[in-house]
């Protein structure tokens, strides 16, 4: 009976985690953020 009570304990957990989501795992998943972006290339003239 002991068994049983912690696999579904177990089973529990992982439904509602999933259900829920992990918030450190998602905020490595973001987007980048939209908006101005700053400029770093060096342009370069099209005649060359």
């Amino acid at each position: 009976m002991a068994d049983v009570l912690r696999t579904l304990r177990h089973w529990f957990g992982e439904a509602v985690q999933h259900a829920v989501g992990n918030p450190r795992e998602e905020k490595i998943h973001q987007p980048p953020e939209v908006g101005v972006q700053p400029y770093r290339d060096q342009p370069q003239k099209s005649h060359q």
